[in-house]
């Protein structure tokens, strides 16, 4: 009469974001290929069963802004559900994943993949850095000829020798005056 029966859970969700980009990764343990996910521009849902251990792993994300659920791109295996889905709107970040301002105990920050709103792309800033130090002449090329003797700078006269700061005392201020 009574069987083994299945619990509910949501699974740990991991998100980051890019001005053009969001990215999920749903961790589903010795889940199947065969779930349901149903991506829709403000919506994402996913449906999936572990039979090991009669758990079925259900997720209802209502978003923050609107994505493009025809082009996205997801890689699966039977442990977790990578999705990088590009954002309708290119722009700033969004100050959250979801519309509710509610914590959710199972949604985390990505922090492997996060990269914050004014930061660059590693590889063209190194890129452009090299550029910048080609143009720039920066680096120990020289093009003139060693025989050449340098003009002399104003910065490099001899300063004049300091005066003493200490005050006089009285005898010599006298001595001075006559």
């Amino acid at each position: 009469m009574t069987g083994p029966t299945s619990k509910r859970i949501c699974p740990e969700v991991f998100w980051a974001q890019r001005k053009d980009k969001i990215f999920l990764t749903i961790n589903v343990q010795q889940c199947p290929k065969d779930y349901s996910l149903n991506i829709q521009p403000k919506k994402i849902t996913f449906c999936g069963k572990n039979e090991k251990t009669k758990t079925d792993y259900v997720l209802d994300l209502e978003l923050f802004g609107e994505v493009n659920n025809t082009d996205y791109k997801q890689l699966a295996s039977d442990r977790l559900l990578q999705l990088s889905l590009n954002r309708k709107e290119e722009g700033e970040y969004w100050p959250r994943l979801l519309e509710s301002k509610t914590k959710l105990h199972y949604l985390k920050t990505d922090f492997d993949r996060w990269r914050d709103e004014d930061e660059t792309d590693d590889d063209d800033e190194t890129a452009n850095w090299e550029d910048m130090m080609g143009n720039m002449n920066i680096g120990g090329a020289d093009f003139g000829s060693d025989d050449e003797e340098e003009p002399e700078d104003s910065d490099d006269d001899s300063l004049p020798d300091l005066e003493d700061d200490k005050p006089a005392a009285k005898d010599d201020k006298l001595d001075q005056l006559e």
